[in-house]
C-alpha cells in the first residue's frame, strides 16, 4: 500500500511512503529553484506520480500535512488532529462559492504569491486523479505529521517511545509532546500554543540580528559560538520556561508578514515576521551580535533541555524520537544526548516543514493498518535522479554554449583534484531529502586547509565566515575525531572536537570546537565513501569537507541544468556528476 504525501505551505513538499518507509521525498524548492518554496508542490507531485503511478489505482492514499480539510466535498476523508484518534470527515456536496471565496482571500493576503496556494491547483488535482473515489484522503494536523515521521521511522519497536515535536509554530501548536505507543499507536500527552513557541523567540533573535527567519537560524547558532557572556547575566532568562511539558512565554509572540517589515529585504515567499524581533534588535545597543546570539542560543539550549526531560517523564519512555524545525540546532541535540542521557534518540534528518509530507503518510498508512510498527530510517537519497543519457544529454547542451572541459573519472581521480586544492560539486544518484546535503549534491574540499572555508565563501556561499562546514568522513576513521558514539550519518548532532581533528581537519572544526559529522559507509552511500577511501589514500585522511550545493539564497541543486550553472557562473571550481568531471576552460 502506497500514500502520497503533500504539504503545501513554506517548505512545500511531496513524499510517497509504504509500510517499509519513506521511498521518495522531494522538497519543491529544489524544481521550481525558489529557495523554501511556499505553495502547493505541484511539480513535486507530478513527479511523484510519474514515477509511482495514478492515485487510487497504484496510490490509494492521498495525505495533506494540515487540520484544514480543504477539500471537505470529497467522498472518503478522515481527519487526524493533533491530539485525538481519526474522525470521518462528512462529505458535503460540492460548493464552488466557498473556492471563489478562498481565492479571494487567498489573492487579498498572498498577494504576488497567490498563483501557488492550493486554491488554484484544485482543477489541476482532480485531472491528476487526486480527487477521484477511489482515493481516500487524509487530514493529519502539523504536529501530529511532525511526530509520525519521528517516531514511525525511528526504529524502536517492542518498546514504548517518548516523541517530541517542536517548531515554530503549525495548526495552533508551537510542540507537542507523544508516547509512541507498543501497538504503534501515537498518544498526544501534551502541546504548546504558538503565542508560548521557543520556536519563534528563536525566530525573533534570527530577524533582530540580520538574517531571514525561518531560514537564517543555523547562521544564529554559528554566530552563537562566537560570543560570551563576559560575566553578564543572560538577558533572556526566564523569557520561556517549560512546565510539565508545556511551553510558557513572558513575550506572547506576534507574526506579521516579512515583506511588509522589511520591503529592503524581501523574499520570493509568503513567510511571518516575529514583530517582537524590533525589541531584539534595540539590545543591539548594549549587546554585540555575538553576545546577543550566545545569550540566546544559552537560553534556547535550557529550554529544549527542560522540554526534553519532561517530555521523557510524562511518556514514561527513555527512547526519544523528535522532528520540527528547532530540531534542526545541532548544538541543542547534543546537549539533549549528553545531559538528558536517552537510551535511543533519533531526530528525523528531514526535520523542518518539508518533513510534514512524509509524517502525514506514514501517519495515513498506520491509520489504514498498513504500519504495524516503527522501521529504522536508513536512506536519506530519496528524490529525484537523472540517469547518464540525461546527464550526457545535459553536457552536451551546455558544452555547445559554453567551453567545457569534460572526463570521464573515477573516485580516485576525483579525489586527486581535492587534494590540489579543487573546490568541487558533486551531482551523483539520488537527491538527498532535507536541508543538508550528504555527498549526492554536496561541494567538497580539502578540510587540512584552513584557508579553504574563506574560498568556498567568496565563490560559492557568500555568506558570512562565523558559518561552519562539516565534515563527512569514514565510519571506521570517526574515533580519531572525538570520543563517544559514531552512529551519526545525518548531520543531527554535534560532537566534540578531539585535539587530533583541531590538528589535522582545521577546516570543519567551528570556533567552539565541535564538529557536526556526516559517518559515512557503504552500505549508506558507496560512491561517496570510494571518494573518502582514494583521498584517504591520497593524504591519510578519511575526512572531506561537504556543504551543500547551492550558492547562498539559492535552492541546492536538484538538476544537471543547476549543476552546471553553478559551474559556468564560476561558484564551483569542478563538477563530478555521474561518470564524468566537469570544469570550465581558460
Amino acid at each position: 500500500m502506497l500514500a502520497l504525501g503533500i504539504h503545501f505551505g513554506h517548505d512545500a513538499s511531496v513524499s510517497v511512503c509504504s509500510p517499509d518507509g519513506v521511498l521518495f521525498s522531494l522538497q519543491e524548492e529544489r524544481l521550481s529553484r525558489i529557495k523554501h518554496h511556499c505553495g502547493f508542490p505541484r511539480l513535486g507531485v507530478e513527479m511523484a506520480l510519474a514515477r509511482y503511478g495514478r492515485p487510487g489505482q497504484d496510490i490509494p492514499i492521498v495525505a495533506f500535512s494540515t487540520s484544514e480539510v480543504i477539500l471537505p466535498e470529497h467522498r472518503t476523508a478522515w481527519l487526524v488532529p493533533a491530539d485525538g484518534e481519526r474522525t470521518s470527515v462528512g462529505s458535503r456536496a460540492a460548493d464552488g462559492q466557498r473556492l471563489s471565496k478562498i481565492r479571494e482571500k487567498v489573492h487579498r493576503t498572498w498577494n504576488e504569491f497567490a498563483s501557488r496556494h492550493w486554491c488554484e491547483h484544485v482543477d489541476w488535482m482532480n485531472e491528476a486523479g487526486l480527487l477521484c473515489d477511489d482515493v481516500t484522503h487524509y487530514y493529519v494536523a502539523h504536529h501530529r505529521a511532525h511526530a509520525a515521521s519521528a517516531f514511525r521511522l525511528c526504529g524502536v519497536s517492542g518498546a514504548p517511545v517518548t516523541v517530541l515535536s517542536c517548531d515554530g509554530k503549525g495548526d495552533g501548536l508551537s510542540a507537542a509532546i507523544y508516547r509512541g505507543e507498543r501497538d504503534s499507536r501515537l498518544t498526544y500527552l501534551c502541546g504548546s500554543t504558538p503565542v508560548h513557541s521557543v520556536g519563534m523567540f528563536y525566530q525573533a533573535i534570527t530577524e533582530a540580528l540580520g538574517f531571514v527567519p525561518v531560514d537564517g537560524e543555523y547562521k544564529t547558532m554559528g554566530l552563537a559560538a562566537c560570543g560570551a557572556a563576559h560575566g553578564r547575566p543572560n538577558p533572556f532568562a526566564g523569557i520561556v520556561s517549560v512546565a510539565d511539558g508545556v511551553l510558557a512565554s513572558r513575550i506572547p509572540w506576534k507574526a506579521a508578514p516579512y515583506n511588509d517589515r522589511h520591503p529592503d529585504k524581501r523574499v520570493d515567499n509568503p513567510i511571518g515576521s516575529v514583530i517582537q524581533a524590533d525589541d531584539f534588535q534595540r539590545m543591539l545597543g548594549s549587546y554585540s551580535a555575538e553576545d546577543l546570539a550566545h545569550f540566546a542560543q544559552a537560553h534556547f539550549e535550557e529550554v529544549m533541555l527542560a522540554l526534553a526531560s519532561d517530555a521523557m517523564r510524562l511518556a514514561g519512555s527513555r527512547h526519544l524520537a523528535a522532528a520540527g524545525g528547532v530540531m534542526l540546532n545541532v548544538k541543542a541535540n547534543a546537549l539533549i544526548r549528553d545531559q538528558v542521557q536517552p537510551a535511543s534518540y533519533f531526530v528525523y534528518p528531514d526535520s523542518a516543514d518539508s518533513g510534514l509530507a512524509a509524517g502525514a503518510a506514514l501517519e495515513a498508512l498506520h491509520h489504514e493498518g498498513a504500519i504495524q510498527s516503527p522501521v529504522t530510517f536508513t536512506n536519506p537519497y530519496l528524490g529525484n535522479e537523472f540517469d547518464d543519457d540525461a546527464v550526457r544529454a545535459a553536457l552536451e547542451r551546455w558544452h555547445s554554449r559554453e567551453s567545457l572541459i569534460i572526463e570521464e573519472v573515477t573516485p580516485a581521480d576525483v579525489a586527486a583534484k581535492v587534494e590540489r586544492g579543487a573546490i568541487i560539486g558533486t551531482f551523483q544518484g539520488r537527491l538527498e531529502c532535507g536541508p543538508r546535503a550528504l555527498g549526492n549534491r554536496s561541494v567538497i574540499a580539502d578540510p587540512r586547509r584552513a584557508d579553504v572555508k574563506d574560498r568556498i565563501n567568496l565563490l560559492l556561499k557568500g555568506r558570512e565566515p562565523f558559518v561552519p562546514f562539516a565534515p563527512s568522513l569514514l565510519e571506521e576513521d570517526a574515533h580519531l575525531y572525538w570520543d563517544g558514539p559514531i552512529d551519526y550519518p545525518f548531520m543531527t548532532f554535534a560532537v566534540r572536537a578531539s585535539d587530533y581533528a583541531k590538528r589535522t581537519v582545521p577546516a570543519v572544526v567551528h570556533v567552539d570546537g565541535t564538529l557536526r559529522p556526516q559517518v559515512v559507509n557503504e552500505q549508506r552511500n558507496a560512491t561517496y565513501t570510494a571518494l573518502l577511501r582514494a583521498f584517504k589514500q591520497l593524504t591519510g585522511v578519511g575526512v572531506l569537507l561537504n556543504t551543500s550545493f547551492n550558492r547562498h539564497g539559492h535552492a541546492i541543486v536538484g538538476s544537471p541544468d543547476d549543476a552546471l550553472q553553478h559551474l559556468v557562473n564560476g561558484w564551483v571550481e569542478g563538477v563530478w556528476m555521474s561518470r564524468w568531471f566537469v570544469s570550465v576552460g581558460k
